[in-house]
């Protein structure tokens, strides 16, 4: 069919009015009839198609959600202040019994454990990271059992039971494997990226892979299905961050000898921008864990140096001090008041929080200077930290097989929360560094809906929809199709389009996917959408 644009005069207008008004009110079902429907103040008009509109509540319940709220009736709205940036749940891997646990962060209550298997039947072996992802869904790294080994030692090892080399990406749901990749051996460091993309340094092969977080398809690694290779890196990769440049930060430990060092990595191109350290504390140069505030800085766990250093992340003025460093450039050391420090995490105040496991505590220091705020008593041998939406903190207790929630405000109120054995997680479990540091502190929500067109090869051609976008809030949209729902769970999808348009999908199948993606760079302003069509042939 011939894209059609109208003459935008009042007549014009008139008819566009009216028959979108009219398609509007057959929402729920597809339109069979060949209408153009106006797409709004671009002047975007849609070509004569079929078509299936979402916008009454119903339509809106009929798919899923992140980050929206129903207070305007037939219409979805952004959430707004902290709820932009909610943390409903935390994903614990258990290291022993190869699963993983979901917690609800205002019930305290463990809503699933579920087993690490894929659909070959092969496990997880000693789940030890966990990261978020803008879905909620989760991802997981399987490390193996004896996994602290270097590469020319792999032939005398028997795999994958002693070292793994699989990443599981879980959903945030009903906790089912949803997809299953081999990456190099023993995953340890994992990050996202604003592109959905997640990094994995594998600690064995001292390699950095990259793979779509929506699909699996590798775009850097080792594999014969990678396109380019993946990016040696120091001693250990251990773990990883992504700042709001998109630069990836990957801390390696050296497995305890003298490579502890800090590796740059610009995302968009693979590039190796620096790499930094040892960083030496009167003789120690111990790392750990790892963390990125909201000016870049990075801040790494002490593990036997009984510290936290921060690291510049940017060249530039300290804001604290008034000096001018360079990228790299340790910029302090601060006792954690307790013992093996290890996990880091950084709350929406950029207060900087530790696991301590050799005195079982939890401190909590100021982002500006590093002072020690305050020292808290959890569950035996924290090994990693977490914050939340609302400035709790979360600490993994290993040798207690369980979770402590800490009061943000109020650190002496603590909750115990009983999960699987071998807790073992130090990455974004929650999901807030994802969300506020590398999502540049924009908030986003989102929406996917799914079609089903009743037709075996429909051509899809366009999406239109209809929103209000206030200063400083945006929408978008994006979409995909194939001849089975299991297939669509894969698919790729197409470019955002950040206004109503044609869309260029390639592969075609009954079952097609829009999802609307919406932004705030405030807290006080978010959009509304009020409808989304997808239109085919």
């Amino acid at each position: 069919m011939k894209r059609v644009r109208l003459n935008r005069t009042w007549l014009g207008k008139l008819v566009l009015v009216l028959s979108t008004m009219f398609w509007a009110s057959c929402s729920g079902s597809s339109s069979p009839g060949e209408v153009p429907v106006d797409g709004g103040d671009d002047g975007f008009v849609a070509p004569m198609a079929q078509s299936r509109t979402f916008t009454s509540q119903d339509d809106w319940e009929s798919g899923a959600k992140s980050g929206i709220n129903s207070d305007n009736p037939g219409s979805l709205q952004m959430n707004a202040g902290l709820a932009l940036f909610d943390t409903p749940f935390m994903w614990v891997p258990n290291s022993v019994d190869m699963t993983v646990s979901k917690i609800d962060t205002k019930t305290f209550e463990v809503l699933g454990t579920y087993d690490l298997v894929n659909d070959e039947g092969e496990w997880c072996y000693n789940p030890s990271r966990t990261t978020v992802d803008i879905k909620g869904n989760v991802w997981v790294g399987c490390r193996g059992i004896s996994s602290y080994c270097n590469r020319e030692d792999l032939p005398a090892k028997s795999l994958p039971d002693e070292v793994d080399y699989k990443v599981m990406k879980v959903s945030g749901d009903d906790g089912r494997v949803m997809l299953s990749l081999r990456v190099g051996h023993a995953p340890r460091a994992l990050a996202l990226d604003v592109d959905n993309h997640l990094w994995v340094g594998c600690s064995v092969d001292d390699t950095v892979w990259e793979v779509d977080g929506d699909t699996g398809v590798c775009y850097r690694g080792e594999g014969a299905d990678c396109p380019e290779p993946a990016i040696a890196v120091s001693d250990f990769p251990y773990g990883a961050v992504v700042d709001q440049r998109g630069h990836l930060w990957v801390m390696n430990t050296g497995a305890g000898a003298t490579q502890d060092r800090l590796t740059e990595i610009q995302t968009g191109d693979g590039s190796v921008l620096g790499v930094y350290g040892p960083f030496d504390r009167e003789g120690c140069i111990d790392l750990y864990g790892i963390a990125v505030d909201q000016l870049n800085n990075i801040w790494l766990g002490g593990f036997h140096c009984d510290d936290i250093i921060k690291i510049k992340g940017t060249q530039g003025i300290n804001p604290t001090d008034g000096l001018s460093y360079q990228v790299g450039e340790m910029l302090g050391a601060y006792k954690v008041g307790g013992s093996v420090s290890r996990g880091v995490a950084i709350d929406l105040d950029g207060n900087v929080w530790v696991a301590n496991s050799g005195t079982s505590t939890v401190s909590k220091h100021k982002g500006s200077d590093g002072e020690l705020l305050a020292s808290v008593g959890v569950g035996e041998q924290p090994i990693g930290v977490g914050v939340d939406a609302w400035g709790n903190a979360w600490a993994v207790c290993r040798g207690a097989n369980m979770v402590t929630r800490i009061n943000g405000l109020d650190t002496t109120k603590t909750f115990n929360i009983t999960v699987g054995q071998g807790p073992y997680s130090y990455s974004d479990m929650l999901g807030l560094s994802l969300r506020t540091i590398t999502h540049h502190s924009d908030g986003f929500a989102w929406w996917i809906g799914t079609i089903d067109t009743e037709k075996e090869q429909p051509v899809f051609k366009s999406l239109n929809w209809q929103a209000q976008t206030p200063s400083g809030t945006r929408v978008q949209a994006r979409f995909r199709s194939a001849g089975n729902l299991d297939d669509l769970a894969k698919a790729a999808w197409t470019e955002f389009l950040d206004q109503p348009g044609e869309i260029a999908y390639a592969p075609s199948g009954r079952y097609g996917q829009v999802e609307v993606r919406m932004y705030a760079t405030g807290t006080t302003r978010s959009p509304v959408l009020e409808s989304v069509t997808v239109y085919w042939e």
